[in-house]
């Protein structure tokens, strides 16, 4: 769960008045939001105008995230962070960082595991952020920047950071250090220190293996308009339940799965005649399963062999994945179907010899190949 305050008070140049009318405000609202949805004893109903109303199911929130997003323009330093009145960790993004942060990271599992990591590091240190350039901190902005730094409380267990740059350039150290921060800031030896990362941002932005990065990408993006398009847009109840599943995987696995499903179709897209291929893969206990089948088969066949070849493959996997997406289509990608199994135990014993018969009455596994490569998000650059 994520919750969010966004503050918009413009900023007339004194930070007290403005940090009070702004952060304060949000950590008090972010901690009040966070106990009326957990410890109310009456349930809680959410309104959506394209949904039904449904109760909020506090009791499946594993992981709370609070982040507080201040609009205001020109400030040139904040805290890093801050701590509800029931000491929970609190992220604090301007404007600009906070865009920058979920265009670059723009999926889900990307998104939290960085606010994790963010949060995991620095929950026992005091930060200050000083996102302007060094000639531009005029003689008033250091004065109250002085005094700021005189009121937060003195703390011999916690670590006080001066961070010198944006959270752009904290976000392109993390990127560039293969998703981990500095590990100078680890380090249990010092009660203080100054990180400066001025200019990290730009340097990662133009190095050639991000700028190739981004192009491979590009793939990637069908798995999200296939959710856009093929799951969310039909009124099926288990719609999404199944889109979780497949937006469950980060930039790069989507990256992987399109890829191979795109060079899976284009192997067998102009097939005529009664044909049915399929390929499996497993990333991290969730298996994927590619069908095709050609148009000449019936609505019966086709039904009948992607159950097949869904169970087929749990049994032939020896049960790895605990959850298996199935992607099909047919020529020109003329109707896809979409599917998910889940919580997947072993079959029955009369279960698993009668898909053993089929699957050797259809002469599937007789031949088949089982392929592991690695790939790099950032691939090399020759």
């Amino acid at each position: 769960m994520i919750i969010v305050s966004v503050k918009n008070y413009e900023f007339k140049d004194l930070y007290s008045r403005y940090f009070k009318r702004t952060i304060d405000k949000a950590v008090k609202q972010i901690h009040g939001a966070e106990r009326k949805l957990f410890s109310n004893e009456r349930d809680i109903y959410l309104k959506h105008p394209n949904k039904q109303l449904e109760r909020f199911p506090k009791e499946k929130i594993d992981n709370i995230h609070r982040i507080i997003v201040n609009l205001g323009e020109g400030v040139k330093f904040y805290p890093f962070s801050q701590e509800t009145k029931g000491k929970n960790f609190v992220s604090l993004f301007d404007k600009d960082a906070f865009e920058t942060i979920v265009n670059e990271l723009d999926t889900i599992p990307d998104f939290i595991e960085y606010l994790k990591k963010r949060e995991l590091l620095f929950a026992d240190k005091t930060v200050t952020v000083l996102p302007g350039e060094e000639n531009d901190f005029p003689i008033e902005t250091a004065t109250q920047f002085f005094e700021y730094e005189q009121e937060q409380p003195s703390r011999v267990d916690k670590m006080s950071i001066l961070i010198s740059g944006t959270e752009h350039d904290l976000l392109g150290n993390y990127l560039k250090n293969e998703r981990t921060f500095p590990e100078d800031i680890k380090s249990k030896e010092y009660n203080g220190m100054f990180i400066q990362l001025d200019g990290n941002w730009e340097d990662f932005k133009s190095n050639k293996q991000v700028v190739l990065k981004k192009k491979l990408d590009k793939n990637s993006y069908f798995l999200d308009e296939l959710v856009k398009r093929e799951v969310l847009s039909k009124s099926n109840p288990d719609s999404e339940e199944l889109a979780i599943a497949i937006l469950s995987f980060n930039r790069f696995n989507r990256r992987i799965i399109s890829n191979n499903f795109l060079e899976f179709f284009d192997s067998y897209k102009d097939t005529k005649g009664l044909h049915f291929a399929r390929r499996y893969a497993d990333f991290d206990g969730i298996g994927v399963v590619f069908a095709f089948y050609t148009q000449e088969m019936t609505e019966e066949m086709v039904k009948t062999f992607l159950s097949l070849a869904m169970d087929s493959f749990c049994v032939f996997s020896k049960y790895e994945s605990k959850k298996m997406i199935l992607i099909a289509t047919t020529t020109e990608f003329k109707q896809f179907r979409i599917g998910l199994m889940k919580d997947i135990e072993p079959f029955p014993k009369e279960m698993e010899l009668q898909i053993l018969e089929d699957v050797k009455l259809l002469g599937w596994f007789t031949n088949h190949t089982e392929t592991n490569f690695t790939d790099l998000e950032y691939p090399d650059v020759e």
